[in-house]
C-alpha cells in the first residue's frame, strides 16, 4: 500500500538515534588514520572472511598484514583501535530498476555475501554493531553463538534469507538496543527469549512465524521498547495482544499488518499507551474499527486498510487531533466522508479508496479546503462511486503530490487549474467519464512523473507543448480517449518513460519517431493508432528492457525477424508477413493473430529458446502451412494455444497431450487422422475446438470421460463417424455443443 512509504518517512523521524548510530561510526570510528587495528582483531575478520562467498569482492581490502581499521565495512574506536562496528549489508541502492534485463540484475546478485558464518567473530570483544542485511545466507540459520555478542547494542539481520529457528541465546543480549530479523525464513515456537532484551528500543520480527505464540507477554517487560514490528507473524492464537501492546510505556510505533487479527467479541478494556503515534493494522480481517482505538489520542498515523469494515466512515476519527495519516482503503466503507474528517488540520496523507463512498468530489474538494489546504499532500479516493466535476478549486492545494481519483464516475473536464499545484508528481483520474480537451497547463507540471488519465472521453488535439515542461515524466498511461498527437517529425520528448499507453490515439499515418528517444521505456501500447507504416528498424532493435509491447489494430506492414521483447507481444491485426519471428527467451505471451505471416511452425515452437515460460500462442488467421511439429512438450507452461484459420496440414502431434493447455483451437485448416489418445491428458482444457478439418475415425470416449472441465467443444465439419459418446452430454461445465458434423451417424 501507499501508506508503506508515509510510515516508513514518519518511523525515521521518530528514531534518529537508530540513524545516527552508522553516521557517528563513519565520521568519528574512522577518524583512527594513523592507528592500526589489534592483531588478533584482524586475525578473526580473515577467518570470518575466509568462510564468506564474496562473487563480487566486495571484501576485496581485508588484505593479510593490512590495517583493517581501513577495511571496508569495518569500524575502529578512535581511542582503543578495537573493531566496533561491522556494516556488511549488501548496498541496497545497487539494485537495478524493477525493468531492467536480467543481465543488468546479475551483478545485483552477486553482490550478496553467501557461505557461512565464522564463530571468529567472538574474538571481537568490543563490537557494538553488526549489519549483515540484505545478504544471502539461505543455507544457514542465524548462528546461535550471535548471543554471545554480549556488547552488540544494534544487530542487523533483515532480508539476509537466514532460515530456521531463531536462536533462543539472543535473549542474553542485554545491552542490545536494536533487533531487525524482518524477511527472512524464520519461526519461533516461543519467544520468552525476548524478554531478556531489557534495553530494546527496536523489534522487527515481521514475515517470522510465530503462529504457535499463544501470547504477547514476552514483549510485556520491554519498558524502553518504542518500535515494534510483528507484521506477517500469524498471531491469531494470542489473544491479548491489545492488552500487552497498549501497556508498553515507551511504544510510539505498532505495526501488525497481516496477522490474521479478528474482531475480539469481548469488552476490552485496557490502559492504553498514551505515547503510541503510529498505528497499522491493516490486511486482517477486522469487520468494524476496534473501540479501543478511541482512547489513544496521541494518534498521527492510523492504517486500517484492507480490512472488511462495513457502513459508514466513524464519525469519531475526526477526535484525532493530531493525525496526519489516515488510511482505510480496501474496505466495504459506504455513505459520504463525514464532516468531522474536516476537522483534521494536520492531514497530510487520506486514503479511503477502494470502498463504496458515494458523494461529489467538488464537495469533497471544499470540504478538505477548510481544513487541509495546506498540509494535504496525497488524496487517493480510487475505485468508488464519486460523481460530479472537479472544478478550478482543485489548484488551490498547493503542497498535494499524490492525486488518484481514477474508477470513478466523475465526469466534466480536467480544470485548467491543474496547472497550479506545482507540487503534483502523481495525477489518476483514469476509467471516469472526464470529457472536453486534455488541458495544455497540464505541461506545467514540472515535477509529475506519473499522468493516467486512459478511458475517459477526452478529445481533440495534443500538441509538443503539452508535455514541454514534464522532465520527469516516467509513466503515460491514457489509452481509450478520442485524441490526436501532431508532433513534429524532429521532436525529442523532454521526458524518458518507462511505461507509455497511447492506445486510440492517432498517432500516423507514420510511426512515431519520438519513441527513438525513450532509453528507458519498458511498456508500450501504440494500438489501434492509425499508423500506416513498417516498423522501423531501430525499434526493433531497442535493449531487451522491454517488457510488454503492443502495436495491434494499425496497419503495420513488412517483415519482422526478432522481437527483442521479455514478457508480452500483441501484433495482432496488422499485415506483417514472412516468417514467423524469433523471440526471447523469457517471452510468455505472443499474439500475433489476423496478419500475414507464412511458412511452418517448427523454428518457433522446436528452436525457440522460451520454451519453460511461454504460456499463449495466438496466431490464428495468418498463412501458416506444413504440419504441426511434435516437440510441444518442451512448452510446460503453455496454457492458451490458436492456430486457427490458417492452411496446416498433418495430424495433432501428440505432444501436444503433453502440456497445460486450457485452450485448443485448431479450427479451419486442412488437418486430418484420428484425434490422439495423448489429449486425454488436457484434463485442465476448457476450450477444444477442430472444426471444419478433415479428422475421421470415431469420437473419442475419453472426451467425455477425461476432459471433465470442459466448457466449449466444436467438431463439426469434419470426418467423424459412429456414434456420439453418451459421456459427453455429461460434462457439467459444457455451455456449447456445436454437434453439427458432416459425415457423422449418431444414435442415442
Amino acid at each position: 500500500m501507499a501508506i508503506a512509504t508515509m510510515t516508513t518517512t514518519l518511523a525515521i523521524s521518530l528514531f534518529p538515534f537508530l540513524l545516527l548510530i552508522p553516521a557517528i561510526c563513519f565520521t568519528i570510528c574512522h577518524a583512527n588514520i594513523n592507528l592500526l587495528c589489534i592483531q588478533s582483531e584482524r586475525e578473526a575478520l580473515l577467518k570470518f572472511k575466509n568462510h564468506l562467498i564474496d562473487p563480487s569482492n566486495r571484501l576485496s581490502s581485508w588484505v593479510e598484514g593490512g590495517d583493517c581499521c581501513e577495511w571496508i565495512g569495518v569500524f575502529c574506536q578512535n581511542s582503543t583501535g578495537h573493531v566496533h562496528q561491522l556494516h556488511l549489508a549488501a548496498p541496497p541502492l545497487s539494485a537495478p530498476d524493477i525493468y531492467a534485463p536480467p543481465a543488468e540484475w546479475e551483478p545485483y546478485k552477486r553482490s550478496k555475501l553467501r557461505g557461512r558464518i565464522n564463530p571468529s567473530l567472538l574474538e571481537l570483544k568490543h563490537l557494538s554493531s553488526l549489519d549483515l542485511s540484505n545478504n544471502n545466507f539461505s543455507s544457514i540459520q542465524i548462528p546461535k553463538f550471535f548471543g554471545l555478542l554480549e556488547s552488540l547494542t544494534y544487530l542487523n539481520l533483515s532480508r539476509a534469507r537466514f532460515q530456521g529457528a531463531i536462536p533462543y541465546n539472543l535473549g542474553n543480549l542485554s545491552k542490545l538496543q536494536y533487533l531487525d530479523l524482518r524477511g527472512n525464513d524464520l519461526k519461533s515456537k516461543s519467544l520468552q527469549w525476548v524478554s531478556g532484551l531489557s534495553s530494546l528500543q527496536y523489534l522487527d520480527l515481521s514475515s517470522a512465524d510465530l503462529s504457535e505464540a499463544k501470547s504477547l507477554q514476552w514483549v510485556s517487560g520491554l519498558s524502553s521498547l518504542q518500535y515494534l514490528d510483528l507484521s506477517s507473524a500469524d498471531l491469531y492464537k494470542a489473544n491479548d495482544w491489545v492488552q500487552v501492546a497498549l501497556k508498553l510505556p515507551s511504544l510510539l510505533e505498532l505495526h501488525l499488518t497481516d496477522c490474521g487479527l479478528e474482531d475480539d467479541p469481548s469488552s476490552i478494556s485496557v490502559n492504553s499507551s498514551k505515547s503510541l503515534l503510529v498505528l497499522d493494522l491493516s490486511w486482517n480481517s477486522l469487520s468494524s474499527v476496534p473501540k479501543w482505538i478511541l482512547s489513544l489520542h496521541g494518534l498521527v498515523s492510523i492504517d486500517l486498510g484492507f480490512n472488511s469494515l462495513k457502513g459508514p466512515i466513524p464519525y469519531y476519527f475526526g477526535n484525532f487531533s493530531f493525525l496526519e495519516v489516515l488510511d482505510l482503503s480496501g474496505n466495504y466503507l459506504n455513505s459520504s466522508v463525514p464532516n468531522s474528517l474536516y476537522s483534521l488540520k494536520h492531514l497530510r496523507y487520506l486514503d479511503l479508496s477502494i470502498n463504496e463512498i458515494e458523494q461529489d468530489i467538488s464537495e469533497i474538494l471544499q470540504s478538505l479546503s477548510s481544513c487541509c489546504l495546506g498540509s494535504l499532500e496525497s488524496l487517493n479516493m480510487k475505485d468508488n462511486q464519486l460523481s460530479g466535476h472537479l472544478t478550478d478549486q482543485l489548484g488551490q492545494f498547493k503542497n498535494l503530490a499524490y492525486l488518484s481519483l481514477a474508477q470513478n464516475k466523475i465526469s466534466g473536464p480536467i480544470p485548467l487549474s491543474i496547472g497550479e499545484l506545482s507540487s503534483l508528481k502523481l495525477f489518476d483520474v483514469s476509467e471516469n467519464q472526464l470529457s472536453g480537451t486534455f488541458p495544455p497547463s497540464l505541461g506545467q507540471l514540472s515535477n509529475l512523473e506519473t499522468l493516467r488519465f486512459g478511458h475517459n472521453l477526452l478529445e481533440g488535439v495534443v500538441l509538443e507543448t503539452h508535455f514541454s515542461n514534464l522532465t520527469r515524466l516516467t509513466t503515460l498511461k491514457a489509452s481509450q480517449n478520442m485524441l490526436r498527437f501532431e508532433s513534429n517529425s524532429s521532436w525529442i520528448p523532454p521526458f524518458q518513460c518507462r511505461t507509455i499507453e497511447l492506445g486510440q490515439w492517432h498517432l500516423g499515418p507514420k510511426f512515431p519517431h519520438w519513441l527513438k528517444f525513450q532509453k528507458n521505456l519498458s511498456k508500450l501500447d501504440i494500438s489501434q493508432a492509425g499508423i500506416s507504416d513498417s516498423v522501423p528498424t531501430w525499434f526493433l532493435n531497442l535493449s531487451p528492457q522491454f517488457k510488454y509491447v503492443n502495436l495491434s489494430y494499425n496497419q503495420l506492414a513488412g517483415g519482422i525477424s526478432y522481437l527483442n521483447v521479455r514478457d508480452s507481444v500483441d501484433l495482432s491485426s496488422n499485415r506483417f508477413t514472412g516468417p514467423l519471428p524469433r523471440v526471447f527467451p523469457t517471452l510468455q505471451f505472443l499474439i500475433l493473430s489476423n496478419n500475414l505471416f507464412s511458412g511452418s511452425l517448427f523454428e518457433l515452437v522446436c528452436h525457440s529458446s522460451s520454451k519453460e515460460r511461454m504460456e499463449a500462442l495466438f496466431i490464428d488467421k495468418n498463412l501458416l502451412t506444413g504440419e504441426i511439429p511434435d516437440c510441444w512438450n518442451q512448452l510446460e507452461s503453455l496454457t492458451f494455444l490458436n492456430l486457427g484459420n490458417n492452411n496446416l496440414t498433418g495430424k495433432i502431434p501428440p505432444s501436444l497431450g503433453r502440456t497445460g493447455l486450457d485452450w485448443l483451437n485448431l479450427r479451419n485448416n486442412s488437418m486430418f487422422g484420428e484425434l490422439p489418445s495423448t489429449l486425454q491428458n488436457l484434463t485442465n482444457l476448457r476450450i477444444l475446438d477442430l472444426s471444419e478439418n478433415h479428422f475421421s475415425g470415431n469420437i473419442p470416449t475419453w472426451i467425455g470421460d477425461k476432459l471433465s472441465t470442459l466448457m466449449i467443444l466444436s467438431l463439426r465439419s469434419n470426418n467423424f463417424d459412429g456414434q456420439i459418446p453418451h459421456k459427453i452430454c455429461d460434462l457439467q461445465y459444457l455451455q456449447n455443443l456445436d454437434r453439427i458434423w458432416t459425415f457423422l451417424v449418431t444414435t442415442f
